[in-house]
């Protein structure tokens, strides 16, 4: 699966990924504006074996990217102090050349230490409960991480010797160390309650297996801390979800076709239809075509169709991977990659993915990949 990394806050992946935003550091205000109103968060900082003349940044972040609160140039021994106002809703980054802390800013002084060699993983900053608790999710989401690569490894060996029941071994090894890292992740969730660090613990589940937890919480939140942007943040990652359910009526979408007609979904009424959403540079979507072409071939004199939504960016691509793999079912697409509006509409971030409706555009089943497919029309579609 190919997953969108906009969507991703981009302090939770690896540091080898961080972009590096020079031009929104260097283009902000190098130190503090004016005078700070109301309850203030200041930060004594020390950083040992800092490389010379580094500059350190309190960033605030936002969707579109870090935006710049305050700055300081450590004095030869590593010390510094940022100030900014105090925020118990948001995620913050102390940001030290490629080193990169994320932190809240509770009310009070905070002291924060540590070797710039290490900073991401060992620093220490005090008087911040909401962090010390980020500290304890990051702990889960890296355990989980390092188990997940191993046996990564152990699954491309594999499959290089084509070891069938070894595949299927590691394969169910992944699955009870992500159940055990969903049951962990859950129970911290339950014993933080609602606030902004448990919101960014829900990144850590799916969405689509974790529906009715994360529906529950979504609740929990609103009767606990109606006015807390956590909540507003909370009820906004499930508006799409709660209206895309299982026997949900599919959202309406019109969207070019190859020879630039327009194509609705409305048009497959009566049909079972899949919505399947793809790209031409998506090797797992590409993967995948087989058993699309398998269960169209099997299905399609039954009342089966698909509807093929590429998020392509590039025109010739789109129609070359099409002939390619031999999709000779319905495809549309706007051509604006991962923003293309039909995607929105479904709340898509990683792909393949896709919808199983019912002749009345009810949706009865998600991303049923490989052998699920065929399997599943084979009950609806006797």
């Amino acid at each position: 699966m190919l997953i969108n990394t906009q969507s991703i806050p981009f302090w939770m992946k690896p540091l080898a990924l961080f972009p590096i935003f020079l031009f929104v550091f260097f283009s902000c205000n190098q130190g503090r504006e004016g005078k700070i109103d109301g309850p203030m968060a200041q930060i004594e900082g020390t950083v040992t074996n800092l490389p010379a003349d580094q500059f350190v940044f309190l960033n605030k972040v936002e969707a579109t990217g870090p935006q710049t609160i305050d700055s300081a140039k450590p004095d030869a021994k590593g010390k510094f102090v940022l100030k900014a106002p105090a925020d118990e809703e948001q995620v913050y980054l102390v940001s030290v050349g490629n080193q990169r802390i994320p932190i809240f800013l509770e009310e009070g002084n905070h002291q924060l230490t540590g070797d710039y060699n290490l900073l991401y993983t060992n620093a220490i900053y005090t008087n911040s409960p909401l962090t010390s608790l980020l500290k304890r999710v990051e702990r889960i989401r890296l355990d989980f991480e390092m188990l997940a690569k191993d046996l990564q490894d152990e699954y491309q060996v594999a499959m290089t010797k084509n070891d069938q029941a070894i595949i299927q071994g590691i394969e169910n090894r992944f699955d009870q160390i992500q159940s055990l890292n969903k049951t962990k992740i859950k129970a911290l969730i339950d014993s933080m309650g609602p606030g902004p660090v448990t919101h960014l613990a829900t990144s850590m589940l799916s969405i689509d297996d974790d529906f009715a937890y994360l529906d529950s919480l979504g609740l929990r939140f609103e009767r606990e801390k109606p006015n807390a942007a956590s909540t507003k943040k909370m009820l906004a990652f499930l508006e799409s979800p709660r209206k895309l359910g299982i026997g949900k009526l599919a959202p309406e979408f019109t969207q070019p076709d190859p020879n630039k007609n327009p194509l609705s979904l409305s048009k497959f009424r009566g049909k079972w239809v899949l919505v399947d959403f793809w790209a031409s540079w998506c090797k797992p979507c590409r993967a995948e075509s087989p058993n699309l072409v398998a269960a169209f071939k099997r299905f399609n004199s039954k009342g089966f169709e698909i509807l093929g939504v590429s998020l392509d960016s590039e025109r010739e691509l789109w129609m070359k991977a099409i002939v390619t793999d031999k999709l000779l079912w319905s495809q549309c697409g706007d051509m604006k990659g991962w923003k293309n509006e039909a995607a929105s509409l479904y709340g898509i971030n990683s792909i393949p993915a896709s919808f199983l409706l019912d002749p009345e555009g009810k949706i009865v089943a998600k991303n049923l990949r490989g052998g699920a497919l065929e399997k599943k029309l084979a009950e609806v579609l006797h």
